[in-house]
């Protein structure tokens, strides 16, 4: 006898879970009906679906990408809304889910919620798919009964992301394409241009210059020491991904990309931009402000900034206003907590909220337009740089030896 799993709905439509003993599904539905059940699934719990975990574990090794986050909650705010059944509703959407793990992560939520899970706490079984921000704020929106308006919030900030890093991946295109042509010719250069110049100075027994010898010592080190520059820059990627995956080496690179040049205010005004977009929601969503500030530090995305948070929701905690930690920080403007104090003043938070957020988003505009202005000079620098060496480092030894020869 095998003790099947079955769902099944009562004569007035109450959804009953449990275990029943039998020889067969077939026996497991007679025996179910005969307790006045309507069986909906009876699954063997021992039963292997090889087909099933080949593909679960294909999938597994998937991305999934932030558009299909964007599709799958803009579709499913759309269906609940036309006042489909969220169980049915996740069906339907799952079915025009092209990415495998993710259709097989909302079958997973589907069958959770059928076994008597709420949305939140089924989403909350695959962490590694549904992110703490739409974890939580599908908790928020299921209290309020707000589940679309909460569904289309988050595919809204998705949005936001995703079209700030195009934007930076458009900027910064042009200087990418420039530093992998410069990466490429050094290379060419030191394979096939530098070892014949080596060559011909050394027949000339030359005291060699400092940039020759730059260049000729690349030259052995990619020739002679391949293999151990390549195993030493593999091993120096996964000590820095070691580092970095460390409470403290996050914080570190965090505090380190806060402060870069160029790039480190553009990431400051990113990050507070989805911060004061991300409260708004929670606000909105009725979750209270000091869970509100414990979800947003969780999914700011960067050590230092959640740190911060953490900081002005302790000091929230004991009394204060929001706006005063906020102004201790140092991290925002003036202009912020000033429309962060009208607000609470006023009980229009939210609204000044998402004001601030719209203010950052000007300026990160502001700041991506002006990327490409600001790197090409550096661009063009390390250029000249770069060639002035193999110039040097050629011509030297050249001027050198029609001196040798001239005074013959």
């Amino acid at each position: 006898m095998i003790e099947y799993k079955y769902i099944g709905r009562d004569h007035v439509g109450v959804q009953v879970t449990g275990q029943i003993g039998a020889d067969s599904e077939k026996q497991a539905a007679r025996l179910l009906e005969g307790q006045g059940l309507t069986p909906i699934s009876i699954i063997d719990p021992h039963a292997v679906d090889i087909g099933g975990q080949i593909e679960s574990l294909l999938s597994s090794f998937q991305k999934i990408k932030t558009d299909d986050m964007i599709s799958l909650t803009r579709q499913l705010a759309s269906v609940i809304d036309a006042g489909i059944p969220l169980i049915e509703g996740l069906e339907a959407v799952s079915e025009q889910i092209v990415r495998p793990r993710l259709r097989l992560s909302l079958q997973r939520v589907r069958k959770q919620i059928e076994g008597g899970d709420t949305f939140s706490e089924a989403l909350a079984r695959d962490k590694g798919v549904f992110s703490p921000l739409m974890i939580n704020m599908v908790k928020a929106g299921e209290r309020a009964g707000i589940l679309p308006d909460v569904l289309d919030r988050i595919s809204n900030l998705l949005e936001k992301d995703a079209e700030t890093l195009d934007k930076i991946k458009a900027a910064t295109r042009y200087p990418m394409i420039v530093i992998i042509t410069l990466a490429i010719a050094f290379v060419v250069l030191n394979m096939a241009i530098i070892p014949k110049f080596a060559a011909f100075f050394a027949s000339f027994k030359l005291e060699l210059p400092w940039a020759t010898k730059i260049l000729i010592l690349s030259n052995q080190l990619i020739m002679m020491y391949w293999p151990f520059v390549m195993a030493g820059i593999v091993l120096l990627a996964f000590g820095f991904k070691r580092y970095v995956s460390t409470e403290k080496g996050r914080y570190q690179f965090d505090k380190l990309m806060l402060s870069a040049p160029i790039f480190g205010p553009l990431f400051i005004k990113i990050y507070l931009s989805r911060f004061a977009r991300t409260f708004s929601a929670m606000l909105a969503a009725g979750v209270p402000i000091l869970e509100g500030l414990m979800i947003v530090s969780s999914t700011i995305g960067n050590a230092v900034i959640a740190k911060v948070i953490l900081e002005v929701r302790e000091q929230v905690n004991q009394g204060k206003s929001l706006s005063e930690p906020m102004k201790s920080s140092h991290l925002f403007p003036p202009i912020v907590t000033s429309m962060i104090s009208i607000g609470e003043k006023s009980g229009t938070l939210e609204k000044m909220l998402n004001k601030m957020a719209d203010y950052f988003d000007r300026e990160i505009n502001y700041t991506i337009a002006n990327l490409t202005p600001l790197i090409e000079p550096i661009l063009i620098f390390g250029l000249a740089g770069v060639l002035l060496i193999f110039a040097l480092g050629i011509f030297l030894p050249m001027w050198d030896i029609v001196r040798i020869t001239k005074s013959f």
